[in-house]
């Protein structure tokens, strides 16, 4: 992988950036909710590509290694009951 910039992108179509902010519940007691926040600019995963998208009740985040070859290194799922706000910043 190079050291060019990652891109970013939301339902297919490039972005600046995106951040998402949702709600965990850690497993401690007493029960509370964090707040947490993912940031795809800063986000240190070495990868070509983000591509972030709402599909039925999650946020899906795939980073790829090489999106051309469709090579995935890691996907991550977010309840959509867990989001608090998604900001998406346009290029």
């Amino acid at each position: 992988m190079s050291k060019e910039r990652k891109i970013i992108k939301f339902h297919g179509a490039e972005v600046k950036n995106v951040i998402i902010l949702y709600a965990i519940r850690p497993n401690s007691k007493p029960v509370t909710i964090v707040i947490e926040q993912f940031d795809a600019l800063k986000d240190e995963e070495r990868c070509e590509t983000i591509n972030i998208q709402v599909v039925a009740d999650f946020v899906t985040m795939t980073f790829y290694k090489q999106e051309s070859s469709n090579s995935i290194l890691r996907r991550e799922l977010i309840p959509t009951h867990s989001v608090e706000h998604i900001w998406i910043e346009d290029l």
